[in-house]
């Protein structure tokens, strides 16, 4: 079985640590979007300071750039990183895309479908015109003149429900699920199954690559508090997608719980010790170190493990040095 682990920085933006990660031998480095840095700046940072490392953004959405400028966006982290880079995508959700960048949440998966084949077309240098439900570029000499190190960059998609966990098995090279109970993973599986059979592949041409929420300290009850805090934050926050993965579980009272609670920190005291163990990996290092034997087993191929959101650099990279492959 591969030890394949990658890590997952979230808004932090410190290139040590990602040289730390390249020295521990994790397969790559994800940098989300927020908090006004973007992920491809961060990753061009990155790649400055290390030499074998993949470079992820971990995820960007296909509602805030063009299909055009994603692509050259992620040619230039290619050329600059000799060939490391990796596409990390999703629909989000509205409350980034309406009420941040104040675009209509229109038609996701199908607008998703239509960015991923149009951002291989550009990567291929393809300037055929192309008529689209949401893009109609018209053909143009504008690619003619660049030329990417890699026709092609694996393209991940962040999906959780049915429809689009199917849509990743039809034309993404990954599945890269976050917060994901561990009782749904079977079904979630055969979705994948049944988009990959749609475009005459298998489940093995498609890398799962699964956000694990980690939550290591000394101190067992400072571990939980973090996770459930971190859990409880996507529960309230972002409605319609990890709550309902939650509620399929069976943990509709505890969801209901934590949308009724007044803060975060209060939501976060009606999690149990049952939930948590579902979505993250939480405790000791003791406790935890070796743990993703369990997802591998599972159907994970390449475990992307992260702190909790809010933690300092120490329990970073102490998690680095937990998980190390």
């Amino acid at each position: 079985m591969s030890d394949r682990t990658a890590v997952l920085f979230a808004l932090r933006d410190d290139p040590s640590l990602v040289v730390r990660a390249e020295e521990l031998g994790y397969e790559s480095a994800w940098a989300a979007e927020g908090q006004g840095k973007t992920a491809f700046g961060k990753l061009e940072r990155w790649a400055v300071h290390t030499d074998e490392i993949g470079l992820a953004t971990g995820i960007v959405n296909v509602f805030s750039r063009t299909p055009a400028a994603l692509a050259a966006a992620a040619a230039t982290l290619d050329d600059h990183s000799d060939g490391r880079a990796i596409l990390g995508l999703g629909v989000a959700h509205p409350g980034v895309v309406e009420t941040f960048h104040g675009v209509d949440f229109d038609r996701p998966l199908s607008r998703l479908h239509e960015y991923v084949d149009l951002v291989r077309r550009y990567l291929r240098g393809e300037a055929d015109s192309f008529d689209g439900e949401f893009f109609s570029p018209e053909r143009t000499s504008f690619w003619d003149a660049f030329d990417p190190v890699r026709e092609e960059i694996p393209i991940y998609n962040g999906a959780l429900g049915p429809a689009n966990v199917r849509l990743t098995g039809q034309v993404a090279d990954g599945w890269l699920p976050n917060l994901y109970p561990r009782p749904q993973f079977e079904a979630a599986l055969e979705w994948l199954d049944t988009g990959a059979a749609r475009a005459g592949r298998d489940r093995s041409d498609v890398d799962v690559a699964m956000y694990v929420l980690t939550a290591v300290h000394d101190d067992p009850d400072e571990a939980r508090r973090a996770a459930a805090e971190h859990v409880a934050y996507y529960l309230r926050d972002v409605p319609g997608y990890y709550d309902r993965a939650a509620e399929q579980a069976g943990f509709a009272d505890e969801v209901e719980a934590v949308r009724a609670a007044p803060t975060t920190e209060a939501g976060a005291r009606e999690l149990s010790a049952d939930f948590l163990d579902l979505v993250a990996l939480v405790g000791t290092p003791d406790d935890v170190r070796g743990r993703l034997v369990e997802l591998r087993e599972m159907g994970v191929d390449l475990p992307v493990v992260r702190a909790p959101a809010g933690v300092d650099r120490e329990w970073v990279a102490r998690t680095l040095e937990v998980f190390a492959p």
